[in-house]
C-alpha cells in the first residue's frame, strides 16, 4: 500500500474514537519497507486530525 494509502487507513482507524493503537499502527505498516519519514508523515497526518496515538484501546 502507498503512502498516502497508509495514511488514509489510519485515519479511517481513527476517526470514529479519536484514537489508534500502537498495535493498529503495526499491523497496518509494512515493517520491511517503512522508512522513518514515512512513521513522521503518519504521525503528522494523525495528529492534524486531532487523533492519538495511544498505547492500548482505551475502552
Amino acid at each position: 500500500m502507498e503512502q498516502q494509502g497508509l495514511i488514509r487507513r489510519a485515519i479511517e482507524l481513527g476517526r470514529h474514537r479519536g484514537f489508534v493503537t500502537f498495535d493498529q499502527l503495526n499491523t497496518l505498516l509494512p515493517s520491511v519497507t517503512t522508512e522513518p519519514e514515512d512513521i513522521e508523515a503518519l504521525m503528522q497526518a494523525l495528529s492534524e486530525e486531532g487523533i492519538d496515538v495511544v498505547e492500548s484501546d482505551q475502552s
